[in-house]
């Protein structure tokens, strides 16, 4: 029997008295994605609350003599801005950087969204993918020269095409 659609986009929909047609089908990978609407604050409001609740709670225990230092990031830092900041340049070059990103990144699958990209230019394909992560939770250790990566942004909804990408890539 097919599903007439998502119920949790239907009564999220109706509440606001806009149109119901064309639903999307109601899958755990859609019901678990913000693409639903009765579900989208929830999905993304949860983690927020969790990673701002661990960092916060990371600050405030540690110790005065730590040497760890909190990095207040921009809104819109990728890995490729961070490091021309001075403090991301003490603990390594740009290109040392680059090879170590290029040895993690090309052990991450390539998605069906970004096989055009690959397929353009495999050879810098993983550097550049790897430049434009944008870390969203950073703390360093200019003294053990050690830049922790507590968390990655994930794309936003202004991005053009950002519903369409994230459709395919939950059903990939």
């Amino acid at each position: 029997m097919q599903s007439a659609g998502c119920r949790l986009c239907r009564i999220a929909l109706e509440a606001r008295g806009e149109s119901t047609d064309g639903l999307a089908d109601e899958t755990h990978g859609h019901i678990n994605s913000a693409g639903c609407e009765g579900m989208a604050t929830f999905v993304t409001a949860a983690p927020h609350s969790m990673w701002r609740h661990l960092y916060d709670s990371m600050h405030a225990a540690q110790k005065p003599k730590s040497k760890l230092k909190f990095v207040t990031l921009d809104k819109e830092s990728n890995m490729s801005t961070l490091w021309r900041r001075e403090e991301f340049l003490r603990i390594c070059s740009k290109q040392e950087l680059a090879e170590k990103a290029q040895d993690i990144e090309v052990t991450i699958p390539v998605k069906k969204s970004q096989e055009t990209w690959y397929n353009l230019d495999p050879g810098s394909f993983f550097v550049n993918r790897s430049w434009g992560r944008r870390p969203d939770r950073v703390a360093i250790n200019e003294t053990l020269k050690i830049i922790y990566i507590l968390k990655f942004k994930r794309p936003t909804d202004t991005d053009d095409g950002f519903l369409e990408v994230k459709d395919a890539e939950t059903n990939e």
